[in-house]
């Protein structure tokens, strides 16, 4: 995670923002001119319920009873902390709580970027995709998100590159807490650091102090708003990295000889190893571990992270029944050149609902990632509240509820193992399942 959770094609260097910008990459250079409107013919996994035109495609909400309910997550309020919320998305814009948005960027880290404290503007993406699957409204257009009816609060702490720094993610945490936020969902890894070691060999005493220093400010923002139950849902991360293990860390972008950078078992990843917040690992299309999905004893759950779309030489997109289909800004559309003058899509794998007129169009792209396998797990945890069920008794229940999934009979690259809890190391608990209540 990255900041956010690179996808599997991406190469193994540490990654902000965990796919957006990766998606952005491949359809810029599939070239295409050809419309990429939107359909509203189901897709090969079937129609979930009739509604929202694009709902067919949502393949990965299938772990509800009644996905698309218009009013399952009413009455709680998830702070995405991330890149912003497209406030202006119409997916998003009923949802959207501008009184309670904040950003937590400002001057050395903004990136240059003049709408850094702006958390109604995404300039990366990540954030909108993330909120659309917790909250698209459940309106007859576009797509509709897992729990329409939540209350969308965005804490900007992720800036234009999809970096995140201790001191913007630390801030975002104490004020979901202090805003009385229901939960907390986090896509990303806390930079520049993808572990943090207290003893890392080649480490200097600088790097040391300031690991020191940056994971005792998550550590305690977390611990503050577990204190003050916040449900906080994190994303494991995809770089295939085993959690537990200590082989080579080549991700850390703060580190000068990130190429290589031996860690042990002791270093952690925030806040994916945290013990306050959910864990949430990726299953793709058919139910078994996404391959880039991160592993370990931090899994508490796995969800619908769908695998990378791929394109052809043809340039023509392979795998979108298997991806995850999400809201994305309108506007980092036009900056890449993806959209034409009358709203039409100029890239393959682009969705659009434009059938309120050109000025409301919609749209949307498809993602894979623990990223958006996380808002699931929120969302869930969402319906839960608002169904009545304790902060302190979310997790619980999310868990016992799961539907659990074995450890492959073959040895695989990454090591799947049985806790003492009857837990593994890749599943959790299992995968998310959501009965009517």
């Amino acid at each position: 995670m990255v900041s956010i959770a690179a996808p599997a094609s991406a190469p193994r260097r540490r990654r902000r923002a965990l796919a957006a910008c990766a998606t952005l990459l491949l359809l810029l250079g599939a070239g295409s001119t050809t419309a990429g409107a939107a359909s509203t013919d189901s897709s090969s996994h079937g129609s979930l319920l009739p509604g929202d035109p694009l709902q067919s495609k949502q393949w990965y909400l299938s772990w509800q009873d009644r996905p698309g309910s218009p009013s399952t997550g009413k009455g709680a309020s998830v702070g995405i902390i991330d890149t912003g919320v497209d406030a202006s998305h119409p997916d998003l814009a009923a949802a959207y709580d501008s009184a309670s948005s904040k950003s937590f960027l400002s001057g050395g880290s903004c990136n240059g970027d003049t709408a850094c404290d702006d958390p109604a503007h995404d300039g990366f993406g990540h954030g909108t995709s993330v909120a659309g699957i917790v909250a698209a409204a459940a309106d007859g257009h576009g797509t509709v998100g897992a729990a329409p009816g939540a209350r969308i609060v965005s804490l900007k702490a992720g800036d234009r590159t999809g970096t995140f720094s201790a001191d913007a993610v630390s801030q975002a945490i104490r004020y979901g807490a202090d805003a009385h936020l229901s939960v907390l969902v986090m896509s990303f890894t806390v930079d520049p650091w993808f572990r943090y070691c207290d003893n890392a060999p080649g480490d200097t005493d600088e790097e040391r102090a300031r690991q020191r220093e940056d994971r005792a400010k998550v550590e305690s923002a977390l611990q503050y708003a577990s204190d003050r139950g916040v449900v906080m849902v994190a994303a494991a991360g995809n770089e295939s990295y085993d959690l537990d293990g200590g082989t080579t860390d080549g991700y850390s972008a703060g580190h000068a000889r990130s190429s290589g950078r031996s860690v042990d078992g002791s270093c952690v990843t925030l806040p994916a190893q945290s013990e306050h917040v959910i864990t949430v690992g990726s299953l793709d299309a058919s139910g078994v571990r996404a391959d880039y999905s991160n592993v370990g004893t931090a899994i508490d759950i796995a969800a619908p992270g769908g695998e990378p779309v791929w394109y052809d030489q043809g340039n023509a997109p392979h795998g979108l029944d298997s991806a995850i289909l999400t809201t994305v800004p309108a506007e980092l559309l036009r900056d890449f050149g993806m959209l034409a003058d009358d709203g039409t899509p100029l890239a393959p794998g682009i969705q659009s609902d434009c059938s309120e007129g050109v000025d409301l169009c919609r749209y949307y792209w498809y993602e894979s990632g623990t990223s958006y396998a996380a808002p699931q797990v929120a969302a869930a945890a969402t319906i839960l509240l608002a169904r009545g069920v304790p902060p302190s008794r979310v997790g619980q229940e999310l868990t016992a509820l799961a539907s659990p999934v074995q450890c492959p009979a073959e040895n695989a690259k990454l090591p799947c193992a049985t806790t003492s809890t009857g837990t593994n190391t890749w599943y959790g608990h299992g995968a998310l399942r959501l009965p009517r209540g």
